[in-house]
This record gives structure tokens, sequence and C-alpha cells, in this order.
């Protein structure tokens, strides 16, 4: 830490000397003055981080020097202790710390508490300033943290404009590619031998994939451009509007939901009704064959005022490897045999943060899968 430079400021040259000597045997680099215009000089030159201003000076007032110097920018930081043996009132100190004193002190003055007093002052000020310091720091972190937000903002609205221009396009070009594969079926039908009838069926699922990819892709990214007003919503609505969505799904894997009483909470009841179907969807898609499919709904009070859904199935279960990736967008465990694009767990990962709750999943291979949300409660201010 490099040594304080300190002006003492005198006119009394035998007080001053002593001053000085107390105060350099402290560690402090002391410069003298002897008058008013001589410690104006002085701090100029030296630019000091405290002076001992004595307040009766031979050609100015000290108070008057206290003042100029605290009028100058260079000198509002710097610290200024008063010292008089005649001007000892309490308006004389008044005066002193109104026009900028940081300290009116009193002669004689004990050397121990003099030393104190300015080592005080010299951390007060470190302190001070090293505030000042991480305050500016911090600003310039904000403002630089601030500048990177709205830029990722308008990459993530570009790439979700993009996402859903480009899909909207490849629509028309699929949708044709499509309806001639379908005529080229009615014409070809029956002429095909198995190889051909093979070929054929590779490229009529290749344009189903491509279609629900790009229907996917439109939903993920329009997903962006909603505004939601989270309202008190009825979970179990939301939850029938998904089973009536899946049902025929639950028939055809001879599955049992099981659902307890959901609360209301704050959200959107389409999208948590999408959310429920998509969780849904993936235990009915990955559910084992060893046993029947049951699937268990259930909801519980969290720790800070808001509600965890838990959607519990007895599937085939997902590797505790895995368990990071599975909300990554188009991020597939399985080969194409079983249908989806992997993009269910991502719009769920979407809506569920976009209303202020967050989304995971607990599973161990062959023991089934537990995946969890949290919504605000409505009663949570």
């Amino acid at each position: 830490m490099p040594t304080a430079v300190l002006v003492n400021v005198d006119d009394h040259e035998a007080a001053r000397y002593a001053r000085t000597r107390v105060l350099q045997r402290a560690g402090f680099l002391v410069h003298e003055a002897g008058t008013g215009a001589d410690a104006m000089r002085l701090i100029g030159e030296v630019k000091p981080d405290l002076v001992l201003l004595d307040v009766h000076l031979p050609d100015m007032n000290g108070i008057e020097v206290c003042r100029q110097i605290k009028s100058q920018e260079e000198g509002t930081g710097m610290i200024i202790l008063q010292i008089s043996a005649s001007a000892t009132t309490a308006p004389h100190a008044t005066v002193a710390l109104n026009t900028g004193a940081d300290a009116y002190l009193v002669e004689p003055v004990d050397p121990d508490v003099l030393v104190a007093t300015v080592r005080a002052f010299l951390r007060l000020r470190s302190a001070e300033r090293a505030l000042a310091m991480a305050n500016v720091e911090l600003s310039e972190k904000n403002a630089a943290l601030n500048a990177a937000n709205r830029a990722l903002r308008r990459s993530n609205d570009d790439l979700e404009h993009f996402a859903y221009v480009a899909s909207h396009d490849l629509q028309e070009p699929l949708r044709n590619i499509t309806t001639h594969l379908q005529l080229l079926e009615r014409i070809t039908a029956g002429r095909f031998d198995a190889s051909e009838r093979h070929l054929f069926d590779v490229v009529v699922k290749s344009a189903q994939r491509m279609s629900l990819l790009i229907h996917d892709v439109l939903a993920y990214s329009g997903l962006g451009k909603q505004v939601m007003e989270l309202q008190p919503t009825d979970l179990n609505d939301a939850l029938n509007w998904a089973l009536q969505n899946v049902a025929e799904g639950i028939a055809e894997a001879g599955a049992t939901i099981v659902t307890g009483k959901l609360p209301v909470a704050k959200g959107d009841v389409v999208q948590l009704g999408q959310v429920f179907q998509n969780l849904i969807g993936n235990s009915i898609k990955y559910r084992s064959p060893d046993r029947p499919l049951r699937i268990e709904i259930s909801a519980e009070p969290g720790p800070v005022g808001d509600w965890t859904i838990r959607v519990v199935d007895n599937g085939i279960g997902i590797a505790e490897q895995y368990l990071p990736e599975i909300f990554l967008p188009f991020k597939r465990l399985h080969s194409f045999e079983i249908p989806g694009n992997g993009i269910g767990l991502t719009l769920c990962r979407r809506i569920i943060e976009a209303q202020n709750g967050r989304i995971w999943a607990e599973s161990r291979e062959s023991e089934g899968s537990t995946f969890l949300f949290t919504l605000e409660s409505v009663a949570r201010s």
C-alpha cells in the first residue's frame, strides 16, 4: 500500500515541526507550509491525501484556504482537518465544517489521537474510493451485460423469425411432393415389386417425417411470438383438454391414467394443456412392452408458495446420463421407429419457463420416468 502524503500547514514553526515529527514517525510522508499561499502552491504540486490546516494563518484565514481547496475539482476528494488553539468554540467548528472541512480539532491534540484520527480518515477515504471504483466497474459491467442481452434478444428474435419463415416456405414444396407421391402411388398401384415398394415407402415416410418436423419448427418458433397474460388456471381443465386429445393413444396403449385433484395456478390453460399432452404422449410412446402402462398425475405445494406437478409413468425410463439432454431441441434418444422429432419436451420447457416455472425429469432406465414442473400459486403476490 503506498505511503499516504500529508501537508501540514501552520504558521507556528515549533508546533508545525512537532506535528510533522509525530506524523513522520507514524509512517506518513509529510510536507510543510507556513502560509495559505504556500499551502495552495504545495497542494497543487504534491496532490496530498490529507491536509492538516491551521485556522489562523498570516496571509489568509485557514477556513478560506479550505474553501478554495474544496472548490477545485481535484480537491473535492481531499481530506482536510482544520486545527486551532484559539478558535475553539462550537460556532468556529460549525463554520469550518460547513465550509468543507472533514473534521475540526482543538489544540493541544494528543499525538496518539492525532495519528489515529488521520489513519481513520484515510481508511474511510480509501473505502469510499474503492466503493466508487466498484460502482463504476459494476455500472460498466451492467452496461455491457445489457448490451449483450439486447444483442441476444435480437439474435433470438432473428432466429425465431428465420425458423418461422423458412419452415413456412418449406410447406408448399413439401405439399407438392406429398401430393405427387400420392398420385404416383395410385397410378402405379400393384406395379411395384417388393424392392420398389420398400424404396417408395422410404420416400413417403421421409416426407411424413419432414412434414412433422416443419410443423414442430413452426410450433417452436411461433411459441416465442406469443405474449401470455398469466391467469388463474384450473389445471384439471388443462389436463382434461390434454386427455381428450390423446384419448385414442391412451386406448391403443391400454394405459391407466390416475389423477389426483389438481390446483388452480397461474398460467395459460391451452399451453399448460399442451404440456400435459406432450408428457402423456411421451409416456405412451416410451411405454414398456413388459407391463401395462400406468400414468399418475398429481400436485403438491412447493417450498416457496408454488405448486409442483408430477407426471409419473412406469415406462422404459431414461438413462441418467441423458437426463440433461432431453429438453434440447430435436434431441432424440431412440431411432425413428418411435415417432416424433424430439421437440415435444423442448416446447414443454419453453412453455413452463415462460410461465415463471421450471421443468425437469427424474428417471432410471427400465424403471419409468417422473417429469416435474412448477407453477406460481394464485395466492402468491
